[in-house]
């Protein structure tokens, strides 16, 4: 292909996007994992609705479009020009998290108006591509530094986003041609192995070996490089042996997915087992109440006051749902999902117009001076704001990659040619399936996580036999499947329940995921309270003071101080005693809960916030109270959904 040719296919297919011309129901996926369990739809093939609807027509309205109008570095030209205003590659991650975040976010829409928004930088780049297949800034082109090939990582997801959903065929050519002709060492340094995931979805596209080569030699030399705890904690050894991390959050799972994929396009255990042991990892030595890891900056322990980095909330679900691909464990779609129903929307402002950059279990207090965590202490970064951490933005751009991608991978193709419902919520998907490719949509409807039933109602052109696939969490002990009102006692396989036969206009599955009461114990005497997928907090009442005179906001998406305006420091005298209370389902779930649990709990004299001494106007949430404390009368006390909280105590100290 020429170059004027290339440039014809890059218009027509932002054109194409921008009119909304392309017809996603005739898109079907083609399996190019052979070795995976199962695979994505294309974007456009699903169609979120209720409350994940409402919430990302919420999150486009606000900060997922304005974020350019709002804060340096989007308001700059990074990735609209290849010279922008500084060559460091920061400020090039930060903007290409926010351009992939809103092209997901566009296609799990149909935002026409976002798309064309977001599509400036991804047709410039385009536009702008050198002579030699070199897409990204003239300051990274020569080899050079830690990151010079992690930003590009990261912009070409919206790339193959786009191409997936039908953006015609410049895209894999354009990135098979920039990867088979760059000259820089992808083995080395930091984070240019994540550059696989893109390297082999190329592979998928052209089928040229000359990537999957480039692939695992890449991940072959990486290996000789992370014995060094700098370049990621990903030795064999340290791996093998299940230890405590010491890497960067991202840095590390970002890393630790690629031998995941390499699995799915190349059946080697090795690389499969690898991923699995990296990830045990994780869950063995730093995983919170809420779903995520401690990651601030690095790994760290698990209290109530270990915090997690917004990006490690996006990047850990993420990486989760390439080893739900390739090994179709639903456990995987269950870690997902409690990451993002709790950690991912307890970090935001629930009008989406601002996120923290830290946020953990206990926080009685975010202000611009009260984060209590190590790496910045006493400094802005569990307040709540349009752009967390200011000149480190990464956070305000990565937040929006993480109701879209859980959106778009709430229903995959099976290895056998069926369907999997992965992560449960209200949804429609547009698909084809069997041997005759029959096209069916089946609407998962239910206000799931705030539910216990889900019903998918299935609607084909003719009787089609295919296997269903429908995911049964973990967490619940006594799971009911009924077929067109009569109970069904299918095989379930690795998390789910299988049904395989044949379907007619009007069949419907339900689903009933009954919901128990889990006392869970942490450090310091700590207890938390969990019902299904979600993870209670007691709400705390917040005072709400703006600030818009920083340069990193403005007086419509002003940062935030929020101070406890009502008592907080219970002790809880019998989490099992605990009684649900379910009420009409509002249309915003996460700012007005449908469900809150009652139960009884004793003031603690003395557990106050912490006091800087040097300075007493600043305050700190304070750790678990030691034993002993004198306590005050029972009373009621009520919790709600985690993710439905800004300030709160998650993490209780037992009466």
């Amino acid at each position: 292909m020429d170059r004027r040719e290339f440039l014809g296919l890059v218009a027509w297919g932002a054109t194409s996007l921008a009119l909304g011309k392309l017809d996603y129901s005739s898109l079907s996926s083609v399996r190019s994992r052979s070795y995976a369990a199962m695979e994505e739809l294309p974007p456009g093939s699903i169609r979120p609705e209720g409350w994940l609807r409402g919430e990302l027509e919420k999150q486009a309205k606000e900060l997922g479009s304005q974020l350019p109008h709002v804060s340096w570095p989007f308001n700059e030209p990074y990735w609209k020009s290849k010279e922008p205003p500084t060559g460091f590659w920061w400020p090039w991650e930060q903007v290409a998290y926010w351009v992939d975040g809103a092209v997901r976010l566009a296609l799990a829409l149909g935002d026409q108006g976002l798309m064309h928004q977001v599509r400036q930088a991804v047709d410039q780049t385009l536009l702008r591509i050198d002579w030699d297949g070199y897409i990204g800034p003239s300051a990274f082109k020569e080899p050079k530094d830690d990151f010079h090939r992690w930003p590009h990582a990261i912009f070409f997801r919206a790339l193959t986003a786009l191409a997936d959903a039908g953006a015609g065929k410049a895209i894999p050519e354009a990135l098979t041609e920039h990867y088979l002709l760059d000259p820089a060492d992808y083995g080395k340094p930091t984070r240019n192995v994540t550059n696989i995931e893109s390297i082999l979805w190329c592979f998928a596209k052209s089928g040229d070996p000359r990537l999957l080569s480039k692939a695992e030699e890449a991940w072959k030399e990486y290996l000789t490089v992370a014995k060094d705890p700098e370049h990621g904690d990903l030795s064999m050894e340290r791996v093998e042996g299940i230890t405590p991390i010491n890497a960067h959050g991202v840095t590390y799972v970002e890393t630790a997915k690629q031998p995941a994929i390499l699995y799915s396009y190349t059946g080697k255990k090795e690389y499969l087992k690898f991923a699995l042991d990296a990830q045990e990892r994780i869950f063995k030595h730093h995983m919170l109440i809420d779903g995520i890891p401690s990651t601030s900056e690095w790994y760290r322990g698990v209290g109530a006051l270990d915090s997690h980095e917004t990006c490690d909330i996006s990047d850990h679900t993420w990486s989760w749902g390439y080893l739900l691909m390739a090994t179709g464990d639903g456990v995987w779609a269950d870690r997902i999902e409690r990451g993002i129903f709790n950690a991912g929307m307890g970090a935001i402002k629930k009008d989406w117009k601002a996120v923290q950059y830290f946020s953990c279990p206990n926080q009685v207090i975010a202000t611009l001076d009260s984060d209590h965590n190590a790496m910045a202490h006493g400094g802005r970064m569990m307040a709540f704001q349009p752009n967390p951490g200011q000149r480190t933005a990464c956070c305000g751009g990565n937040v929006h990659r993480m109701l879209p991608n859980y959106a778009l991978r709430m229903w995959m193709r099976t290895a056998e040619g069926g369907l999997a419902a992965t992560l449960l919520g209200p949804s429609t998907v547009q698909t084809k399936v069997g041997e005759k490719g029959t096209p069916v949509t089946i609407r998962q409807k239910t206000d799931y996580p705030f539910e216990e039933t889900i019903r998918f109602e299935i609607s084909v052109t003719s009787p089609v036999a295919f296997e269903f696939l429908i995911r049964v969490p973990k967490w619940c002990k006594s799971p009911e499947i009924l077929f067109n009102n009569e109970v069904i006692f299918p095989l379930v396989r690795n998390g789910f329940a299988v049904l395989n036969r044949e379907f007619k206009e009007g069949d419907v599955v339900a689903l009933r995921l009954p919901m128990a009461l889990k006392v869970s114990e942490w450090p310091d005497r700590g207890v938390g309270v969990e019902h299904g997928p979600l993870v209670y907090s007691l709400p705390i009442e917040a005072k709400w003071t703006s600030i818009s005179e920083s340069p990193y906001s403005t007086a419509s998406y002003p940062s935030w101080n929020a101070t406890p305006a009502g008592p907080w420091n219970y002790a809880l005298v019998d989490a099992s005693l605990a009684t649900i209370e379910r009420k009409s389902m509002s249309n915003d779930p996460w700012a007005s809960p449908p469900v809150s649990l009652h139960l009884r709990g004793r003031r603690i004299e003395g557990w106050e916030m912490e006091v800087n001494s040097a300075h007493p106007e600043q305050r700190f949430t304070p750790k678990l109270p030691a034993e002993g404390g004198e306590l005050g009368a029972e009373e009621s006390i009520r919790l709600i959904p985690y993710g439905a909280t800004h300030l709160r105590v998650t993490i209780f100290p037992r009466a």
